[in-house]
């Protein structure tokens, strides 16, 4: 079976020689550049052997257009990227984010960047584009300001949601139509003790909206980041894959088959045991993961980012354990 196959029995629940895997990391040094990250994710797609690929764009492509001012100078020490200066500085400037066109600016780029991929990998290896909810993209852009904002105006952030949907929405139909498989759409808000309610009043109509680009795509997945998520509603999204921090926030797997769920788990590999090198306990997390379900409906990846720098010859280890337990 091609990847591509492999892929495409394991999102259909049927049986497989092995369960498909990816693995995805950052690449700091070359991020902000479409050829060089394209260069560096397909030598790392190859020294991994990995069925599918999740670029990895800079976690602030999406806001870049909109004005911000961004600093990303302690990313290859093991930093974050920061916004510096936003645009948003009163309730008022949320009727300035309007719609962008996709295919310019850094949004092009990141459009290259996927292309690139597209083009190396072939119809075979699916590449998923990376974008962001709505809501995620508005905290990044706000520069914190967006809580305080969508309580007090709730009518103009409402507006701005739109047009940052309907920019996530037209930015990934263009990555399906260049050839992505789908998007890997981020949700990163949708936490805490109230995460669901506040996420069905906020954020579900227009993370919806903006998955109506990916429509297309036969491979769209969600990933639900951190801890206690809003699972019971990010869960019913329309995709084929769900990719959370398995192991680490619950539900675990085998609670979410239980409990009568049937889509497609992309994860079941925790992150800071690949870190840590610790072979012993990524095997466990494959043999858990594929323990559920006969192995069925699994795709072994991380449930985030690994941590930048990687292993490459750990996680080409790895790539080996998963292809053996066949």
């Amino acid at each position: 079976m091609s990847p591509a196959d492999l892929v495409r029995a394991a999102l259909a629940g049927q049986a497989t020689p092995r369960a498909p895997y990816a693995f995805w990391t950052h690449f700091p040094e070359t991020d902000l550049d479409p050829d060089a990250v394209a260069r560096e994710t397909l030598s790392f797609v190859r020294a991994t052997r990995q069925d599918f690929v999740k670029s990895m764009p800079n976690g602030l492509y999406a806001v870049e257009d909109w004005g911000v001012r961004t600093d990303f100078s302690e990313v290859a020490a093991g930093g974050v990227a920061k916004v510096t200066e936003s645009p948003i500085r009163t309730p008022q400037d949320w009727a300035r984010v309007k719609r962008l066109d996709p295919t310019a600016g850094t949004l092009g780029r990141e459009l290259r960047h996927l292309s690139l991929l597209v083009q190396a990998l072939g119809p075979d290896r699916p590449v998923l584009a990376t974008v962001f909810s709505p809501v995620t993209t508005a905290k990044k852009l706000s520069g914190g300001a967006f809580a305080a904002h969508a309580a007090s105006h709730p009518a103009l952030v409402r507006a701005a949601l739109d047009e940052i949907a309907a920019t996530t929405a037209a930015f990934s139909a263009r990555a399906i139509a260049l050839g992505c498989a789908g998007v890997f759409f981020a949700v990163q808000d949708a936490t805490g003790t109230a995460g669901e309610a506040a996420w069905r009043e906020l954020g579900l109509d227009h993370d919806l909206a903006a998955l109506e680009g990916a429509r297309d795509g036969w491979f769209n997945a969600v990933h639900m980041h951190g801890d206690d998520i809003a699972f019971d509603v990010l869960s019913t999204y329309p995709v084929h894959a769900l990719n959370w921090h398995v192991g680490e926030t619950a539900p675990s797997i085998a609670e979410y088959r239980a409990a009568g769920g049937t889509k497609p788990v992309l994860g079941g590999l925790r992150r800071m045991p690949i870190t840590a090198r610790e072979m012993a306990t990524v095997e466990a997390d494959i043999a858990a993961a594929l323990a559920v379900n006969a192995g069925r409906s699994i795709l072994l990846s991380p449930g985030c980012v690994i941590r930048h720098p990687v292993d490459r010859d750990f996680l080409a280890s790895i790539a080996g354990r998963i292809r053996g337990a066949a």
